[in-house]
């Protein structure tokens, strides 16, 4: 018996040796927090605020990998936000508000599920030179026109192609869970894109249901990129519209340029959003210095001006932007934003 007990603690102990060899998982974050002020030609006074994620997101997250032979993997991703100026949690008080998902990956590609970016998200990202900061205009342009089908969705399927020769695209259904109904609820996006060397060109779509099965948000985004070495160029345009309503069709675009100078880098984006006669222009500037592999500091600029007709606000700026002192804008009013940061990965 003693044999046999010791023949089973052994198998066990190389079987979990074959495990750990075989599996692989990661802990990463970002601490991102910055002091900004914030000004509004809205008759109120200007405010100071101390906020989270000015370049990225604050957050932490477990990534792993475990591998079942024939080249197929089982991979997971697990992404927490907080806000590391209260050590409050991100994305409404969700344990894992980022990304949750589980799934394949292998020659054919990968089939992920859960809680995932949308496929847009990803050409946003790579045409915008500032990726989704929280004054990048192409941040503040996404959550002004539809946050829910542009950035991250619940209850998702997405496969992804693998890599030809640049070429990517992927495929997502995210389902509504209406009981009677396989159409109430529900949100599909799509993507493709080309990435090889300098050269980045995307397009990407979503569409989304409300509980009755009527499309309440369509949205195309075409967007691309190119690395010259000395400086990179960058340009997105956006349209969004709601098919249950009269509304006018939401436009948007942006032109962008990056400069790395050394340790320094510059970064400036111009941009408009126009809803018929309503149009705000915007206008960012920025600097990053490198202090080390994973530490850096940042100052952001960013002017935003309402035509007569426009009252719209900076959303990208935590909300700090909108709860300004004097209030939410009126029509023709402006605001500006001026920040200094510090960011640390690991």
């Amino acid at each position: 018996m003693n044999k046999k007990l010791v023949a089973f603690a052994v198998s066990a102990i190389v079987a979990g040796a074959a495990s750990a060899q075989t599996a692989n998982v990661t802990l990463y974050g970002v601490v991102d927090t910055y002091v900004a002020t914030i000004r509004a030609n809205n008759g109120g006074k200007s405010v100071n605020v101390l906020d989270a994620g000015g370049l990225s997101g604050s957050r932490w997250g477990l990534r792993g990998s475990e591998s079942l032979g024939g080249g197929l993997n089982a991979v997971f991703t697990l992404e927490s936000g907080f806000d590391s100026t209260t050590g409050g949690m991100g994305q409404g008080g969700r344990l894992f508000g980022r990304v949750a998902n589980v799934g394949l990956t292998g020659g054919f590609g990968s089939l992920t599920v859960g809680r995932q970016y949308a496929p847009i998200f990803y050409v946003g990202c790579s045409a915008d030179l500032d990726c989704y900061s929280n004054p990048s205009v192409v941040t503040n342009q996404f959550l002004l026109i539809d946050s829910t089908t542009t950035l991250r969705v619940d209850n998702s399927v997405i496969y992804k192609t693998p890599n030809m020769g640049g070429f990517t695209a992927q495929g997502m259904y995210a389902f509504g869970e209406v009981a009677g109904t396989s159409s109430g609820g529900r949100t599909l996006g799509l993507n493709a894109e080309y990435s090889n060397g300098p050269i980045y060109a995307g397009i990407g779509w979503g569409d989304r249901k409300n509980a009755a099965g009527t499309s309440i948000a369509r949205n195309v985004l075409v967007g691309g990129a190119y690395n010259f070495g000395v400086a990179s160029l960058s340009a997105t345009y956006f349209e969004f519209r709601n098919p249950a309503t009269s509304a006018p069709k939401l436009k948007a675009f942006h032109v962008g340029g990056a400069l790395p100078l050394g340790n320094f880098s510059l970064v400036a984006q111009v941009g408009q959003l126009k809803q018929g006669a309503a149009k705000q222009t915007d206008f960012m500037l920025g600097g990053n210095y490198v202090l080390s592999k994973r530490t850096d500091t940042y100052v952001r600029y960013i002017n935003a001006n309402n035509n007569a007709s426009s009252a719209f606000d900076i959303p990208g700026m935590g909300g700090a932007v909108g709860s300004a002192a004097g209030g939410a804008l009126a029509a023709g009013q402006d605001k500006q934003a001026f920040m200094v940061g510090i960011r640390h990965k690991f």
